[in-house]
């Protein structure tokens, strides 16, 4: 009866992402537990740069989870851009430099990026401010989309038209 009652306590059913983060959980767990709970990934990162995460943490959480980089780079994006409180702390160069700090490869990081409706003269500003070799010549090449659930192509990832 005891083993029943601890493992019942255990299970992340009533946590939320904003408790989580205030319950010091680490931001790869907090990713885990939103996504576990239903919770969309754009919701999971929305709710957790409310609750004060870290965005370049975050980031690197949510990609653990969600191997889709132009997934995670639109979310974090689409809630940073708008928010007068986030623009500061998570704009498109930050989001940039932490996402190549993090391994990812540059020119990846500025299509999905440009994916996500980014304008050209700002990627490549962002791309020469961290360091990318041929920022002044980049050119936008949509991401391929990664398979879907079938194996086949479209699972997401934005291939749409960025303004240039």
């Amino acid at each position: 009866m005891i083993f029943l009652v601890l493992g019942l306590t255990s299970l992340p059913a009533g946590a939320t992402v904003p408790g989580d983060i205030a319950g010091g959980l680490p931001l790869d767990k907090v990713v885990a537990n939103g996504l576990g709970a239903g919770l969309p990934l754009e919701t999971v990162l929305a709710q957790a740069l409310d609750a004060g995460a870290d965005f370049c943490e975050l980031f690197r959480a949510a990609l653990g989870q969600e191997k889709n980089l132009c997934r995670v780079i639109k979310a974090l994006l689409d809630k940073c851009l708008p928010d007068p409180k986030l623009k500061e702390l998570c704009n498109l160069c930050s989001l940039m430099k932490c996402a190549v700090d993090s391994g990812n490869d540059c020119v990846e990081v500025a299509n999905c990026v440009m994916a996500s409706g980014a304008k050209l003269d700002e990627v490549r500003a962002c791309m020469l401010n961290i360091g990318c070799a041929g920022a002044g010549a980049y050119t936008y090449e949509p991401p391929t989309p990664p398979a879907g659930p079938t194996g086949i192509p479209g699972g997401g990832g934005g291939g749409g038209s960025p303004s240039k």
